[in-house]
C-alpha cells in the first residue's frame, strides 16, 4: 500500500509539473489575443478609432475601410465585462483616439426572459471559460478575484496546436488590424437558423441584476470616453430573416430605451442601429446574425459614412 501511494504520488508530481510546463510554454507561442494586446501596446498612440465587443466585431468590421488608424480589438466569445477593462486599461493611454466603437446586441436584452424549455437556436459551446482564461492570461485583463485562470483546465480552444503555429499563421487567422475574415464558401449547411436569437416572454420579469451588470459595463466606458473626449459609438449590426422573425418588440424597445438612457447622460455616445439595414443579401451571411466578408465589406463602409461623415 506504501509503495502505491509513493507510485501515486510521483506520478501526480509528474503530471503537475507536465502541465506547467505546457502552461509556460503556451505564453511563448503566437496567439490571436497576444497579439492584438502587442499590436495597442505597438501602436498605443497610433489609433484614431478602436474597435471592441465580440464576433460580431471581430468578423464584421474591417479596419482598413474604416479610415487610418483604425484597429480591431475585438475578440469572439468576449464577455462585455472584458470590454470595458480593456478600455479603461488603454484608452486614458491613448493621445490620438478619436472614436471608441463597440456594439448593442439585442441578445443582451434577454435578462432572463427566456421562455424555458424552448429550443434557441444559439446550440454551441459554452466559452465562458476561455473567454475569462485568455483574457487574464494575454491581454492582461482581470475582472475577478481568481488570481490564475489555467488555459490547460479552462480554454476548450485547441491549445495544443499552438506549439506549431508561427506567427504567420496566426495573421492568417486575423489580418494585420485585426479583422478576422468569414468566407461564403466555408458556410456551413443549415447556416439561415444557426446563432438565432432564444424566444422570449415579454410577461416575464426583467432581472434587475442582470440589468444593472450591464449597464455598469455600457456607462463605464462612457465615462472613461467622456473624460478622455473620445466619441463613444454604439451599432447594431444587420441580421438575416430568420432572426429577425425571433425579435420581439419587448426586448427591442428595452434596448432602443436603454440605449437613450445612455445618452442622455453622456453626450458623447452616439447610436447607430443597422439591424433593419438595407442592402443585404444572403450571401452576405455567415449565419444568422454574423456577416461574411462580403457582409462586413458593407457594414464597414456604412460604419465609416457615420464615423468620418463627409
Amino acid at each position: 500500500m506504501k509503495k502505491f501511494i509513493i507510485t501515486l504520488a510521483c506520478f501526480s508530481a509528474l503530471l503537475l509539473l507536465m502541465c506547467a510546463v505546457i502552461e509556460v510554454g503556451l505564453l511563448f507561442r503566437p496567439n490571436v489575443y497576444a497579439y492584438k494586446r502587442q499590436y495597442m501596446e505597438n501602436h498605443l498612440n497610433d489609433i484614431r478609432v478602436l474597435l471592441l465587443g465580440s464576433s460580431h466585431v471581430e468578423e464584421a468590421v474591417k479596419p482598413e475601410l474604416i479610415g487610418e488608424g483604425t484597429f480591431n480589438l475585438a475578440i469572439s466569445a468576449r464577455l462585455k465585462e472584458y470590454d470595458a477593462a480593456l478600455a479603461e486599461m488603454y484608452v486614458p493611454r491613448m493621445e490620438k483616439l478619436e472614436v471608441l466603437v463597440m456594439p448593442v446586441d439585442y441578445t443582451n436584452f434577454f435578462f432572463n426572459r427566456e421562455i424555458p424549455d424552448k429550443p434557441s437556436g444559439q446550440a454551441g459551446v459554452n466559452l465562458v471559460s476561455t473567454c475569462r482564461c485568455m483574457h487574464t492570461k494575454y491581454m492582461g485583463t482581470r475582472i475577478d478575484p481568481i488570481w490564475y485562470w489555467s488555459e490547460i483546465l479552462n480554454s476548450k480552444l485547441n491549445f495544443m496546436s499552438r506549439f506549431w503555429n508561427s506567427n504567420t499563421q496566426v495573421l492568417q487567422e486575423c489580418d494585420s488590424l485585426g479583422y478576422i475574415k468569414l468566407d461564403v464558401k466555408d458556410r456551413k449547411i443549415g447556416w439561415e437558423t444557426k446563432a438565432r436569437p432564444a424566444l422570449l416572454s415579454p410577461d416575464l420579469p426583467i432581472d434587475e441584476e442582470a440589468y444593472q451588470e450591464l449597464w455598469q459595463v455600457y456607462e463605464s466606458v462612457a465615462q472613461i470616453t467622456h473624460k478622455k473626449g473620445v466619441r463613444f459609438v454604439l451599432f447594431v449590426s444587420p441580421v438575416y430573416e430568420t432572426y429577425k422573425e425571433r425579435i420581439t418588440d419587448t426586448m427591442y424597445q428595452d434596448m432602443l430605451q436603454f440605449v437613450e438612457k445612455l445618452q442622455q447622460k453622456y453626450p458623447n455616445v452616439e447610436f447607430y442601429n443597422f439591424l433593419y439595414a438595407d442592402g443585404f443579401l444572403p450571401e452576405d451571411f455567415n449565419d444568422s446574425s454574423h456577416l461574411t466578408d462580403t457582409g462586413a465589406v458593407k457594414l464597414s463602409k456604412m460604419l465609416s459614412g457615420v464615423i468620418y461623415p463627409h
